[in-house]
């Protein structure tokens, strides 16, 4: 009852220390930066892009079951959510010294010329007394240095979610756009094949008439020349193809291989409008941003336990226990207790102490501005993104005005041809022009389209959704 009595004592003088004690260091306030009322090239609205779930800005089903499967298999996911895991231990770890640590200890030892656990010259059998203790010792953080250290492992846990998050919308980006590059190079790759084969009638057209006196060689050299134009780039378009698929398997987690697919671009590109939202709101949202402030906060920390080590640790320790003289008689065992203070202290550590509060506070000085660069990065791409996709919008616009009027050509050449207004070289020059033209388009169609997965992906979309409800994707 009395080593009770005196357990409860330290435990509870332990207690009425801590409370007393202080934090040292500087607690974390958020930087303030200036924000903008509305993102350059769009008007303030309450609505944004990011506040939909991903499957709900890209519609495309075959789409939607690549990034299913990404976020279900992709190695880089699985290493960084390991990693999120190993942050969140590291708390408890940090914050362990708070609580008392209990501990215990026995030994017993029976031999011949055998003393103390060594060999050495005795009279004979020696018995060592048998003894079973147990013990508890507990730092007082009076100077805050073990909290400061666990605000700063919560801050980096809390970083390490923001750092899976942003993976997360990186991994989309990258599986969005691969996909939609895809779709392009499907386009590009039957523009190419119809092109072969008008190029291809054009020349048999050519050579019959130069048979048959007349046409010209120059014709005939023409549709040569546009034909193997066209032939030579089909393999290329093939490669990329084969290429892409294989960076999307991977992605995905399978071994190489096809990539099904489905729908048009401009299906996609077109296929939502949602304004950007409020530059204050979004900048709060963006992963990559909210895992800078985490950093920062982490970072502040680390400046009260530089100075904390200034101060010197206190610890409190009480052991109980028994020990028998006799291995054969427990009986004759006899109880012992102790309790005790420990105070240690630096005197002279060759200015270490100073130099880590200065490492420190500069470390400090760093993350705040790494934040502050990262906001301002996040406003700039996202102004960026929004200019781009509305002039894409217009040039898109007016391409296909382009491709419509190449068509027409084509057909008037054609018509002129049939009824022997002209001669066939002259639908060849207006194909020359028209199957570039459909190109081009195909190309601003894919910019237009990558250009929605730019925004919701800058704007740090989902961000209403847990990390399992993003993985989920969309209930079937």
């Amino acid at each position: 009852m009395k080593l009770k009595s005196l357990l409860n004592g330290t435990i509870t003088f332990g207690t009425a220390c801590l409370l007393a004690s202080c934090v040292m260091g500087p607690d974390f306030k958020p930087v303030e930066m200036p924000m903008p009322a509305a993102f350059r090239g769009a008007s303030a609205s309450q609505e944004s892009l990011a506040d939909l779930p991903w499957w709900k800005v890209f519609k495309n089903k075959d789409l939607q079951n690549l990034l299913k499967e990404t976020y279900e298999n992709n190695h880089d996911l699985k290493a960084i959510m390991a990693r999120v895991e190993q942050a969140r231990q590291y708390i408890t770890i940090t914050e362990a010294p708070l609580f008392p640590w209990a501990g215990y200890g026995a030994n017993v030892s029976k031999g011949s010329n055998y003393t103390g656990g060594n060999i050495a010259q005795t009279s004979g059998t020696t018995l060592t007394p048998g003894s079973l203790a147990g013990n508890i010792s507990w730092e007082l953080d009076l100077w805050g240095k073990t909290r400061r250290m666990t605000e700063a492992a919560e801050a980096d846990y809390l970083a390490s979610e923001e750092g899976m998050r942003a993976l997360m919308l990186s991994l989309m980006k990258q599986v969005a756009d691969s996909y939609l590059k895809l779709l392009q190079l499907d386009e590009q790759l039957a523009i190419l094949h119809r092109s072969v084969d008008s190029y291809s009638e054009c020349l048999r057209l050519f050579e019959e008439q130069l048979e048959g006196e007349v046409g010209d060689q120059l014709q005939v050299s023409s549709a040569k020349a546009a034909l193997a134009s066209s032939q030579a780039q089909i393999p290329s378009i093939q490669a990329q193809i084969v290429n892409l698929e294989n960076a999307i398997c991977a992605l995905v987690g399978r071994t190489p291989g096809p990539i099904k697919r489905s729908g048009t671009l401009q299906e996609i590109a077109t296929g939502i409008n949602v304004p950007a939202g409020l530059p204050a709101y979004i900048i709060n949202r963006r992963p990559d941003i909210r895992q800078s402030e985490y950093k920062l906060r982490a970072a502040n920390a680390e400046i009260g336990v530089a100075i904390a080590n200034y101060f010197p640790s206190i610890s409190l320790t009480a052991a109980g226990g028994i020990a028998s003289s006799d291995l054969n008689n427990i009986g004759g065992r006899r109880g012992g207790w102790g309790i005790g203070a420990n105070l240690s202290g630096p005197l002279f550590r060759a200015g270490s102490l100073s130099a880590s509060e200065k490492a420190a506070k500069a470390g400090f000085l760093a993350a705040k501005h790494d934040y502050e660069q990262t906001v301002l990065n996040a406003l700039a791409e996202i102004s960026s993104t929004l200019t781009q996709r509305e002039n894409l919008r217009v040039i898109t616009k007016t391409q296909a005005e382009a491709v419509q009027a190449n068509d027409t050509a084509v057909k008037i050449a054609f018509e002129r041809f049939r009824t022997g207004l002209s001669n066939y070289i002259e639908v060849l020059y207006a194909q020359q022009n028209l199957y570039p033209a459909q190109i081009q388009l195909s190309q601003y169609n894919y910019q237009q389209a990558t250009s929605l997965v730019s925004l919701y992906t800058a704007l740090g979309g989902g961000w209403k959704m847990s990390h399992s409800e993003f993985s989920a994707g969309p209930k079937k």
